[in-house]
């Protein structure tokens, strides 16, 4: 049985969207972001947001804050969630956050640490435009390929 696929990218991206809904995780979304409402499981505290981009919340806390509130068993394929528990997040969706790529690809961006945890609870994850195989587990950098 194959995996369900869950596409993870930025807001803007027209191309890198999957066929199904698109949910927000942003944690102040504009009324133009929200698309088919919130996935609210993966999005981050707005404290946190803001004091990362202050610069009083050193990047890898951050990350560490996020991934240790994910409740890990609320996001497997059949559970994840979104419109305030009123629909599933299903094969092909959309997850949207603000950030840009090159944040994502750094591991800086809370998408990127999530499509980390979507991996390993189960989903086919394409985070911007590229299946994601593992992830550097000290800085949350995708991997795109298998290392070997």
């Amino acid at each position: 049985m194959s995996k369900p696929t869950i596409h993870v990218t930025n807001w803007s991206s027209k191309k890198l969207r999957g066929p199904g809904k698109r949910w927000t995780i942003i944690t102040a979304p504009r009324l133009f972001e929200m698309g088919d409402g919130e996935c609210n499981i993966l999005v981050p505290r707005l404290a946190y947001v803001r004091a990362a981009k202050a610069g009083r919340l050193h990047m890898a806390d951050y990350r560490r804050f996020y991934i240790a509130e994910v409740n890990t068993d609320w996001i497997v394929p059949g559970q994840l969630l979104a419109d305030r528990g009123m629909t599933t997040v299903t094969d092909g969706d959309t997850l949207c956050c603000a950030c840009s790529r090159k944040a994502a690809a750094k591991g800086e961006c809370h998408r990127a640490w999530a499509a980390a945890l979507l991996v390993r609870a189960g989903w086919r994850v394409i985070l911007d435009g590229q299946e994601v195989r593992a992830f550097d587990e000290e800085t949350g950098v995708p991997l795109f390929e298998m290392p070997f």
